[in-house]
């Protein structure tokens, strides 16, 4: 007789992917960083969704696919979203841009009740104010200098992440691997025209390092590795994750992504965050852990 796996197996698999999403900054900063190829941010957005396509593309056979024209919206926004953080990343604090990302959910929070009909609770509003004070904070702090354009680019890519988690509910219907597939497939599709038409150059890659630009590997590598493991490994253990364990709680659980990926850059890269960007961020986190705590809904699934 087969055992069903424990419940603890599954939240292992949330925090698992959200240790593996993690390494973004990580991987962003040393891109950026290596002397034999200089990475600009689409080009990396490029690469990385198409390692993730390729990785998850032997999983989409019988997946329900989501509607076509859904999923060209939901491609749409996907691309922005990724090119804009690592934009961000590149030109900020990898602090900086994960946390003006994690203000998503406040979208979501924010126009849930207006597209989906949802009540908007005393709660929200203060988990919302709280939030904003800590995005205040992170501002104030660094909106100077060569600063400020990523932290627009980087308050932009929570704008549209937030769209995408709200636009994901239209295709909640789908295989969310399926809509993995596809998103990064599609993205990887656009990058490429962005990129002959923009800068053809990094679409030479793979062919420099064949003729003879070994020290251009490494870079290859890294690339792998980023849409393998920090994309399409976690999106599979946060799939399995959400089969048992409810989507408050599996939230929640995925906030050791920003917490972990400044963390990664300090002690690998040592880029360190100023004191206005761990008050902020913390106060951001704060109010989203509360928002999925102590403020939770007693209906949320």
């Amino acid at each position: 007789m087969e055992t069903e796996p424990s419940p603890l197996r599954y939240r292992l698999a949330l925090v698992a992917a959200g240790v593996l999403w993690s390494l973004g900054g990580l991987f962003i900063k040393a891109l950026t960083a290596h002397a034999a190829w200089q990475s600009s941010a689409l080009g990396i957005t490029f690469y990385r969704s198409l390692a993730a396509a390729l990785c998850l593309l032997p999983l989409l056979r019988g997946r329900k696919l989501p509607r076509a024209a859904d999923s060209a919206v939901a491609i749409g926004v996907y691309l922005f979203l990724l090119a804009l953080y690592v934009s961000a990343t590149q030109g900020t604090t990898a602090a900086n841009a994960i946390f003006l990302q994690y203000t998503a959910p406040l979208y979501v929070l924010a126009l849930g009740p207006k597209l989906f009909g949802e009540s908007f609770r005393r709660e929200d509003a203060v988990a919302l104010s709280v939030a904003m004070v800590g995005i205040g904070v992170l501002f104030a702090g660094n909106f100077h200098g060569g600063a400020q354009g990523p932290l627009v680019m980087g308050a932009a890519s929570g704008a549209m992440f937030g769209f995408f988690l709200l636009w994901l509910r239209r295709m909640r219907d789908a295989d969310p691997i399926a809509v993995t597939v596809l998103n990064n497939s599609g993205v990887a599709a656009l990058a490429c025209v962005a990129l002959a038409l923009t800068r053809p150059a990094e679409l030479l890659l793979l062919p420099r390092a064949l003729s003879g630009h070994g020290e251009l590997w490494p870079v290859i590598g890294l690339l792998l590795l980023m849409g393998g493991v920090q994309i399409a490994a976690p999106y599979v253990l946060f799939s399995y994750g959400l089969q048992r364990v409810a989507s408050v709680e599996a939230s929640l659980l995925a906030l050791v992504e920003p917490l972990l990926n400044p963390l990664w850059v300090v002690l690998f890269i040592g880029e360190r965050p100023t004191l206005p960007t761990v008050a902020g961020g913390l106060l951001l986190l704060l109010a989203l852990g509360a928002r999925y705590t102590l403020f939770r809904p007693k209906s949320t699934g």
